[in-house]
């Protein structure tokens, strides 16, 4: 019944817990994830999944964990005293989760989880079996994502959203009863943490195609539940640009900057798969600002008397709203900057390109003030770019705006080259000494100037660079 080399009996960790479990005289049941993994074929012989779980048959789960902890030398972490949980961390990465069983018997609770696929269960001492009481082996073949009852989904409404990390990470399909079930009680969503909330969601991003999944949680009303920010966008048109309404619009943003993370050189896939917050890629975190990136527009849409239809200030809107959001949310100060600068930053590089071909400072300029987040910034814009299909941007004026951002991604790498190998010729120190002025933002823009010019091969030496500054102190004072 096991695929080959992944017989619980074959994993050191499962062996190690059986054993001190059976010394101890408590029953132990293998269930959830790591057994939905292994049959759905997500899981491999030189890829096992990190974390198990068990079901706990005893006086106290977290008594035991403790007694476990110290015996393997692992780190022991509270979960839950009232539901009686506990986890047990190693140091090589491996996770034991141990949680009491809810009822009187292995098969109360089973019934009570929450979707067929996650209440598979394996003893021990019946070690070819699974116990499998709703048709869970069956889903995982015809690849079904279904919940084993209302009442199972509300004793936890984060599991609304869990459904879709299901689809999104196993390639199961949500079946039409439980997207029912889902949309009809979406908005008690709202109620779970937003911790618990984030480590979903980011999940979710983490899959290849995310956009199917973002897709079903619009259709179910989850995306507004968590994003009612996003509710006014259903009501943004199309108009010359945008042959998509807003909505729609801005998950096709995610689309495509999914569709370009396929043709991203090596240096940029790197970065993405960056954490910029605990369990959160910077590619999680993108997509993310994709979806979120035209919030502002709504607030800002005029439409002119010649019908032209107009969002002035929707990127700064945008940014702002974004801070709320990431205060609700609870998000790391990393990850609330890093998504807000991309909604408040979209349309930068294309603004680079509106008055004809940018210098060679303005282009340095972006970089500079862009920093790290370059790479990200770029699939944002591409993917912005790919969904506006509008008449008012096709054909060679399209092509001739991608090219040029094409043009722009690719002059990052040869930026930070010539950068590191851009000497130092003079701080903060020297030139305050130089110009006889005290500390102050104008010593800062001084040297972002005086940089701009070395870049640029207008400035070469220490002599050029002190006549570039006191130059440059002239003529900031007299105007």
């Amino acid at each position: 019944m096991f695929p080959a080399g992944l017989h619980p009996n074959e994993n050191a960790t499962i062996r190690l817990v059986l054993d001190a479990a059976s010394n101890h005289g408590v029953k132990l049941y293998l269930v959830g994830g790591y057994l939905r993994d292994i049959f759905s074929g997500k899981a491999a012989k030189d890829n096992l999944p990190n974390d198990i779980d068990f079901a706990f048959q005893g006086d106290s789960a977290i008594q035991f964990a403790k007694v476990l902890a110290d015996k393997l030398n692992g780190h022991f972490v509270l979960l839950d005293e009232t539901l009686d949980t506990a986890r047990i961390v190693f140091d090589n990465g491996k996770v034991v989760d141990l949680a009491a069983i809810v009822g009187e018997s292995i098969k109360t609770d089973i019934m009570r989880r929450d979707f067929t696929i996650n209440a598979l269960a394996w003893d021990a001492q019946d070690p070819d079996k699974i116990i499998d009481l709703v048709g869970g082996m069956d889903h995982l073949k015809n690849k079904i994502v279904q919940a084993i009852s209302e009442n199972n989904l509300l004793d936890d409404p984060l599991r609304l959203l869990r459904a879709f990390r299901f689809q999104a990470a196993t390639g199961c399909v949500i079946d039409g009863r439980t997207f029912d079930l889902i949309k009809k009680n979406a908005k008690y969503l709202a109620e779970p943490a937003a911790e618990r909330i984030n480590y979903e969601l980011f999940k979710i991003l983490e899959a290849e195609d995310a956009t199917s999944t973002l897709i079903m949680m619009g259709e179910a009303g989850i995306l507004e539940v968590l994003f009612p920010e996003l509710t006014p966008t259903r009501q943004v048109t199309t108009n010359a640009y945008h042959h998509l309404g807003l909505w729609d619009h801005s998950l096709e943003v995610v689309r495509q900057a999914e569709l370009w993370t396929k043709r991203v050189p090596h240096w940029v896939t790197t970065s993405l798969d960056k954490e910029i917050a605990s369990g959160v890629s910077r590619l999680a975190a993108t997509k993310l600002a994709c979806l979120l990136h035209d919030i502002g527009k709504p607030k800002t849409w005029v439409i002119t008397d010649e019908g032209r239809h107009t969002f002035y200030g929707h990127d700064k809107v945008g940014a702002d709203m974004c801070e709320d959001i990431s205060r609700r949310l609870k998000w790391s100060t990393a990850l609330s900057k890093f998504i807000v600068k991309l909604v408040a930053w979209h349309l930068r590089p294309g603004h680079l390109f509106h008055q004809g071909p940018p210098t060679e400072k303005a282009v340095n300029r972006f970089y500079r003030k862009c920093g790290q987040d370059v790479p990200e910034l770029m699939l944002l814009a591409f993917g912005d770019l790919g969904a506006t299909c509008g008449p008012g941007l096709e054909g060679a004026n399209k092509e001739a705006l991608e090219k040029s951002l094409i043009e722009l991604f690719n002059g990052f790498p040869v930026f930070i080259s010539k950068q590191e190998s851009t000497p130092c010729l003079l701080d903060g120190q020297k030139v305050m000494k130089l110009l006889d002025i005290s500390p102050g933002p104008v010593v800062g823009e001084i040297l972002e100037a005086l940089y701009e010019a070395q870049c640029v091969n207008e400035v070469v030496g220490i002599e050029a660079a002190e006549r570039f500054v006191v130059d440059y102190y002239k003529r900031k004072n007299k105007s």
